[in-house]
């Protein structure tokens, strides 16, 4: 049968593999009965197939005609896309007295699971069964013909899925923490697999869809891939969109560069894309609690910008100040404000920090040093400490939610990883002035190993004067794909190569009388599979002793851009929505 979950696909590896596209989602909230409220639980909305998705549709109390704020979740309805299924969650919907609600459940999930008879478990359809669910909307008389579509990770993915069917009454979209396709990066980090972050995408409900052998037999970026981008065509989509994502959300540079790509086609159509990137993780969009750290001025900012959005683009109001908003506001961590730029990422200079003998990040090249070495034992990896992970167990106590949960956003890394054997530090004085970081820091190390294949994990930390080496951003590489992502290459024992990592995108102000701190290793688990350090598949995991050179002919460094401040700070947006 084929699938319609994608335009114009007809190879079946490639459609099995696109079904694993949902991502785990945080959404809204749970739906609180308002006297003022008109509730109509438990709709059936045909489906052009003969099958009914399950919906709850919520009105004002007042009578009339109301755009409509769309949800199509898998995460069950009555939770209004909650990021699991039963997960209890305290935001209410927005603007209840003046926009109706359509909440549905996808196709095969909760009350629309009979409307996955007789389809083969790999099929999606939600991209289509979506745009019938706006179609039907857009009769009822209830509705002005304007409908705009809400949510979160997969509530936000789906929404892409949705607009390439280019649905007629579809005006606007928020596809927070969402991603277009499958992009490579969302499963692997410089030829690593995410581990974390597939186990908890199967096991919190997607595993139907998933066709993980074939996702593990494409640990490179190779022509897999491209077949799998050339799958979406990204100038089907033109309408408005609102862009949110975080600095601690999985995968987020795929979302960055979502709006990028969508962006660029956009221009050629309307200039209404825009993009906000806070400081929170996956679960925790818009709280003040982010790890071990609170950021006040990001608090409810999500739900508020979202509010602007949609009465902008679904009640008309032209003067609510949404059409001055720059193109992109990013949360600037440390100096804890807002800014602004153009495009993403802010034009930026580089900084150069060296990594020196003793431990040491300077900005003087180094001399004739020797080189630093660590054992790398994938028995015992170096065990992964907040992040861009998702924190299930802040939502739910199940113990198989916890196995597969990371804490997650900024955490102190001294305790469980700067004290082992296996890390090097190196850290900067203490610094005399502010200094601020936006886009994508880059490590470039000369590195050896025994063995022909290792891995190199690089961490930024933000060391506070109390001592606090508080995570920035992480990455990691593997060296087998030091020189081509699509052809793996083994490294000569003890032979000396160059291989940069570049970490997660962030915006992070050092302040002065902070220090700066990479950390190296060669594992970050389980948010990254370890690596046996070896080239065969089934290896028995041994033990690698690997250097990291830093001399006159083999510098390493630490590779920061610096925004220019002409981009400024935004104005308060809570000024502009009064």
């Amino acid at each position: 049968m084929k699938n319609l979950f994608l335009p114009n696909v007809s190879l079946q590896p490639v459609l099995l593999f696109l079904a694993t596209v949902t991502g785990v989602g945080l959404g809204l909230a749970p739906l609180h009965a308002r006297a003022t409220a008109v509730e109509q639980l438990d709709v059936r909305i045909p489906m052009r197939d003969g099958k009914f998705l399950a919906a709850d549709v919520l009105l004002p109390a007042a009578e009339g005609q109301f755009p409509t704020i769309f949800i199509h979740t898998p995460y069950k309805r009555e939770n209004a896309a909650a990021p699991l299924p039963d997960s209890p969650f305290l935001k209410e919907l927005l603007a209840r007295e003046h926009y109706a609600y359509v909440i549905t459940d996808w196709r095969g999930f909760f009350g629309s699971k009979e409307a996955a008879t007789g389809l083969r478990p790999t099929t999606t359809l939600h991209g289509r069964d979506g745009y019938d669910a706006i179609e039907w909307i857009a009769k009822q008389p209830w509705s002005n013909g304007k409908v705009g579509m809400w949510g979160h990770s997969a509530v936000g993915t789906v929404q892409f899925n949705v607009a390439l069917q280019k649905p007629p009454h579809l005006v606007c979209a928020v596809p927070a923490s969402g991603t277009i396709g499958a992009p490579y990066e969302q499963y692997y980090h410089g030829g690593v697999l995410k581990k974390n972050y597939l186990d908890v995408l199967l096991g919190v409900g997607h595993g139907k869809y998933a066709n993980t052998d074939l996702l593990l037999a494409h640990p490179g970026k190779d022509a897999f891939w491209k077949l799998v981008d050339l799958s979406f065509d990204r100038s089907r989509i033109d309408l408005p969109m609102l862009f949110i994502t975080s600095w601690f959300d999985d995968n987020h540079d795929c979302k960055l560069s979502t709006f990028n790509e969508l962006r660029a086609e956009g221009k050629k159509h309307f200039g209404d894309m825009k993009l906000i990137v806070g400081p929170w993780h996956h679960a925790a969009f818009g709280k003040k609690r982010q790890g071990a750290l609170e950021f006040a001025e990001a608090e409810e900012y999500t739900s508020r910008e979202t509010l602007r959005f949609f009465n902008y683009h679904l009640r008309d109001q032209k003067d609510n100040g949404w059409k001055k908003e720059p193109p992109v506001r990013y949360f600037q961590m440390g100096a804890n404000t807002w800014r602004h730029a153009p495009d993403w990422p802010p034009a930026c200079a580089e900084r150069v920090y060296y990594l020196r003998a003793a431990g040491q990040l300077a900005l003087e090249k180094p001399d004739q040093e020797e080189p630093d070495r660590f054992v790398y034992d994938p028995r015992d990896p170096v065990p992964t400490v907040g992040g861009s992970n998702v924190e299930l167990k802040a939502i739910s106590k199940q113990r198989q939610w916890q196995e597969m949960s990371l804490d997650a956003g900024p955490q102190d890394l001294r305790e469980r990883i700067e004290s082992r054997k296996d890390v090097l530090a190196y850290t900067t004085a203490t610094l005399e002035q502010d200094l601020d970081v936006a886009g994508v820091v880059k490590v470039r190390l000369q590195v050896s190993s025994d063995r022909e294949d290792t891995d190199f994990a690089v961490w930024l930390t933000d060391v506070h004067p109390d001592g606090r080496s508080m995570l920035v951003t992480d990455g990691i590489w593997r060296m087998r794909y030091r020189d081509s992502m699509e052809k793996p290459v083994a490294m000569v024992p003890n032979r000396i190569y160059e291989v940069t990592v570049p970490l997660e995108a962030t915006a992070q102000t050092f302040l002065k009388g902070h220090r700066l701190r990479i950390l190296i290793s060669s594992s970050n688990y389980p948010r990254f599979d370890t690596n046996p350090n070896s080239m065969e598949k089934a290896a028995k995991p041994v033990p690698a002793t690997n250097r990291v050179h830093h001399d006159t002919g083999h510098p390493s460094l630490l590779i920061l851009p610096q925004p220019s401040h002409a981009s400024g700070e935004v104005t308060d947006s809570r000024q502009l929505s009064r």
